[in-house]
């Protein structure tokens, strides 16, 4: 059951012609800016996005053999063949919980699932068979958003996620999406804090509670503070959400003001925050950076279906890349996914893939 050896594949994905555009300037225009910043600083930031490169997801895949032949699957930052090295010899269940193996942390569990004949996410305890994820788009003009939502939509997804930002009309992107979305499809509006003031989100925040499918809005202005959201859920009664860690996670759970929370993606750190959350009943989702394919999109669905609280739309980019990684693809039906039954992650490469993209 020991490792026998650690393989790794750099790779450097595109995204699908249609949005590769949108990202660039979604990424590189104001990205996080407020509209003061945006107001001040127009030109200089303008000439960023047209200076930009057009995105694309770089990550490595890893292989981690055991002695009985068996392959755990992981992806993540690249490690050095130093670092690798130093996992050799070692059982897999030594690392049980410990978040400092980073990208090696979900083949890992891979193994472990094999090894004891269990689905990764029985591998946590108690697991649900479906768990939901949510379609993302960044920051598109409605033209760009509307066309998404359809895509969405045919593809299963009922939650859709999209960035707001400052050179952007919010307002219309919503409308853009409520044009094709049916009632039940659920809009977050994510803005990065890039609402500025308290007094812009209140009064965007009323605009966009006009469109019945606005279920949250997420981060309108400095997570941190706390008054300042208690002003604006006071004025909108729309549900919140927040990344925990800013402010500390038991002064916002204590501040009532925070209706979800967003988690990451490390087994340990992912348990420690989701029992936080569970403490006042907050339901949370996990959501991936721009670099996670279908395989951590998979992890990330094993591990929802471990945790009770974990019930809102959870979030990757996996569906905007140009090809997915493995032969098992993720299947929504009406916004839920049905986690693999097979042991560990339950799902193989796609080779043929792999190396079309292999640095």
């Amino acid at each position: 059951m020991k490792i026998s050896r650690i393989e790794s594949i750099a790779l450097d994905i595109p995204y699908q012609e249609h949005v590769r555009e949108p990202l660039r300037k979604g990424w590189s225009y104001a990205n996080r800016s407020t509209d003061e910043e945006f107001a001040a600083d127009e030109e200089g930031l303008r000439a960023t996005w047209k200076a930009a490169k057009a995105p694309s997801v770089k990550t490595t895949v890893y292989q981690v053999f055991d002695e009985d032949g068996r392959v755990g699957l992981g992806e993540g930052k690249s490690l050095t063949e130093d670092e690798l090295a130093a996992y050799v010899g070692h059982s897999p269940f030594e690392y049980l919980g410990d978040d400092r193996v980073g990208p090696l942390q979900m083949a890992f569990y891979d193994l472990m699932g094999q090894i004891t004949g269990l689905p990764l996410s029985r591998v946590l305890g108690p697991a649900r068979a479906t768990v939901p994820l949510a379609w993302w788009s960044h920051g598109f003009e409605p033209d760009v958003l509307r066309s998404e939502a359809e895509r969405a939509l045919a593809q299963g997804y009922v939650v859709h996620k999209f960035k707001r930002r400052a050179h952007t009309d919010v307002v219309e992107q919503v409308a853009a999406i409520a044009d094709v979305a049916p009632a039940g499809y659920e809009i977050t509006v994510d803005a990065n804090e890039t609402f500025g003031t308290v007094e812009r989100a209140i009064d965007i925040g009323k605009q966009l509670k006009a469109c019945p499918l606005v279920h949250c809005l997420e981060s309108p202005i400095k997570q941190s503070d706390i008054d300042g959201y208690r002003q604006i859920r006071a004025a909108l009664e729309l549900p919140l959400a927040h990344h925990i860690g800013a402010p500390d996670a038991i002064d916002a759970l204590h501040s009532g003001v925070y209706d979800y929370f967003i988690l990451g993606t490390s087994v340990a750190a992912l348990q420690r925050d989701a029992h936080i959350c569970g403490a006042r009943d907050r339901p949370f989702w996990m959501q991936l950076g721009g670099d996670g394919t279908d395989l951590s999109t998979f992890f990330m669905l094993h591990l929802a279906a471990a945790i009770p609280n974990s019930t809102k739309g959870h979030v990757s980019m996996q569906h905007l890349q140009e090809a997915t990684l493995l032969n098992e693809p993720i299947q929504v039906t009406q916004g839920m996914v049905t986690i693999p039954e097979t042991p560990g992650l339950g799902v193989t490469l796609n080779m043929d893939v792999v190396d079309r993209y292999r640095v």
